[in-house]
């Protein structure tokens, strides 16, 4: 829902993955290591943050509802996982 109460129609994310893949990599390169809010179509990344709440924060100021955006972390190019 979004602050008045109203129910929010979930996004289309049908082209989400087709142009996440395509997103330039010299682009995510600004956003290694942070919480990231892509637009529902996967084609531009709407906040950024040190953290989630961070990301989520913007998105309240910007009147973006956190349940219109896919969340994502941009791993540095050494991450390790273990």
């Amino acid at each position: 829902m979004n602050t008045n109460g109203e129910r929010l129609d979930p996004p289309d994310l049908s082209h989400y993955d087709e142009n996440r893949s395509k997103f330039p990599l010299e682009e995510l390169a600004k956003y290694w290591g942070k919480h990231v809010a892509f637009s529902p179509d996967g084609t531009r990344i709407v906040a950024c943050g040190e953290s989630i709440a961070e990301v989520d924060d913007k998105l309240d100021a910007a009147g973006i509802h956190f349940s219109q955006v896919v969340h994502s972390y941009i791993d540095p190019p050494d991450a390790v996982y273990i």
